[in-house]
């Protein structure tokens, strides 16, 4: 069994038992990907399990690989950021309230996941932004599954607790992003997890370090 998937569906276990346990105005709290509410939040993840179960039940593609889980981040978010908002509100519109969310996140990543269990990891296909072999694409929805569990642990007043192997993922992305490791320079996957996407300002010793590399954060928005 993929030790990717398995990754991927421990996060989504535990962002699922949060969920479970929100109360029905914690549902409308603000997130700091503004203007997204909590339900909006869900709402945007959730659409990932729709579309892997998409892409598992397609032939797969007899060609290398447009895209990997790197080179699928290298778009323009400023043009494609107001269509995912949107879309996200769309989506927490039409499902309602926080209780109609849960049972929407647990039916849609529980499909997905017997989806991705019982495909070929290595088999190419189609996604929104090129081929990809599906281990590849898995490992993005866990860089947005971790990362928005972040937001959501912010939002509510938790702690953040990402499944480590789901972080370490994360940052092995956020790394073929920015070229290089930080982690021997003192710079933890959660700290990288923050700073690579925006949520927290990299310090001035962090900037000294990373010189000029510092110009290329946030990695991702």
């Amino acid at each position: 069994m993929s030790a990717v998937v398995e990754a991927l569906a421990r996060e989504l276990g535990s962002v699922g038992k949060a969920l479970h346990n929100l109360s029905g105005k914690q549902w409308g709290v603000p997130t700091r990907c503004e203007p997204m509410t909590v339900l909006d939040l869900v709402a945007h993840v959730v659409r990932g399990a729709d579309r892997v179960v998409e892409m598992c039940s397609v032939d797969p593609i007899d060609d290398e690989p447009q895209k990997d889980a790197v080179t699928y981040f290298r778009y323009d978010a400023d043009a494609e950021g107001p269509m995912i908002v949107a879309r996200a509100q769309e989506v927490a519109g039409e499902t309602g309230d926080g209780a109609a969310m849960t049972a929407r996140w647990d039916a849609r990543w529980s499909k997905a996941l017997m989806a991705a269990r019982t495909t070929a990891p290595d088999s190419v296909r189609p996604t929104v932004f090129g081929t990809m072999h599906l281990e590849e694409y898995l490992k993005t929805r866990i860089l947005e599954v971790t990362v928005h569990h972040l937001d959501l642990d912010d939002a509510i007043g938790h702690e953040p607790h990402p499944d480590a192997r789901a972080l370490e993922l994360t940052g092995d992305v956020l790394r073929g992003l920015l070229g290089t490791d930080l982690r021997p320079v003192g710079m933890d996957d959660l700290r990288f997890a923050l700073t690579g996407t925006g949520r927290a300002d990299l310090t001035d010793e962090e900037r000294a370090y990373l010189g000029p590399l510092a110009e290329g954060f946030p990695l991702l928005r």
